[in-house]
């Protein structure tokens, strides 16, 4: 039951948004996105043993690795891949984005923990990433995009950002585990995260409902290429890595998911800092069915990954 949830629940959101889109929109239009980030960082910090906090050199060997990966080799792959399937200007801007953004704030988390992995490593990765691409994305973009458009990204609103939204409820999470004695493993705790991303998805869908509605196959069977090569293309250098490095199952399965997943809410706000004359709105629709694609194609994968539970 749990594996097929947030399947599931992904192509739910996926046809709720196609056929009414108006509730989601304004949820989204309300500012309940980030709610339901901050939710799933509570739970995940209840859910996180402090035991599991890497204390080795392993560890920054590993977020070294992912850092190079997902942040200066995936740009150069998406690259080859929007000229591999000769993508019109619009859709290469979105999946040229979207392989440059640093890793989700979230669903890759969740999936880590899900996997029974070690989520506290797919935290500190993610947010060490997220702040590193503050300042590689424009570089990466302005190799990637060949433009003489100037890209401007000011860190400090995303610093506040990631210590709103993903740090501060993560450390309540954890002294809420020292105050309460409710179970971690307890169903509502175990859904809750998953729930959240499915509502996210819904919304961020509902949202970009006319581009959405006016898909045709051709453009949608583009963006499924161009996202599961460069998807799956990370998760192989995730998993090369992690072997030279030697990591146990446990890291391993961070590194795949931390490496191998992109965030939405960054590449929306890139493609909103750009000043390029090529079509936005096909950009915003790559963008939206990539993350779909890929939250759905890892919630498939995820099952055949789990490793046995690490006690509570």
């Amino acid at each position: 039951m749990q594996s097929l949830y947030l399947p599931v629940g992904l192509v739910l959101s996926f046809i709720v948004a196609w056929w009414l889109p108006e509730p989601g929109g304004q949820l989204k239009d309300l500012g309940l996105i980030p709610w339901m980030v901050v939710t799933i960082f509570l739970v995940n910090g209840y859910q996180t043993n402090l035991k599991e906090l890497p204390k080795d050199r392993q560890f920054l060997y590993a977020l070294g690795a992912a850092g190079i990966i997902a942040l200066f080799i995936a740009p150069l792959i998406g690259l080859g891949v929007t000229q591999l399937l000769a993508l019109p200007a619009g859709l290469a801007l979105g999946i040229l984005v979207k392989a440059a953004v640093p890793p989700t704030l979230s669903t890759c988390i969740v999936m880590t923990q899900l996997s029974h992995g070690y989520p506290l490593w797919a935290l500190i990765i993610t947010v060490v990433l997220n702040l590193v691409g503050v300042f590689t994305l424009p570089f990466m973009l302005g190799l990637t995009l060949d433009s003489q458009g100037s890209l401007e990204i000011d860190p400090l609103p995303l610093l506040q950002s990631l210590v709103l939204l993903v740090l501060l409820p993560f450390l309540a999470g954890l002294a809420l585990r020292r105050l309460l004695s409710f179970n971690p493993g307890h169903a509502i705790l175990r859904y809750l995260p998953s729930t959240c991303i499915i509502v996210t998805v819904w919304m961020a869908l509902s949202s970009s409902h006319e581009i959405f509605q006016a898909l045709e196959l051709k453009v949608l069977w583009q963006i499924a290429v161009a996202t599961w090569l460069i998807h799956f293309s990370l998760m192989l250098l995730a998993f090369i890595a992690s072997r030279l490095l030697g990591l146990d199952p446990r890291a391993r399965i961070a590194m795949l998911f931390t490496v191998s997943q992109k965030t939405l809410p960054v590449a929306i706000s890139v493609l909103a800092a750009l000043d390029l004359n090529v079509p936005i709105g096909e950009a915003i629709l790559a963008c939206v069915l990539f993350h779909f694609l890929m939250l759905f194609t890892d919630s498939l994968l995820e099952p055949r990954l789990r490793l046995a539970p690490i006690s509570q």
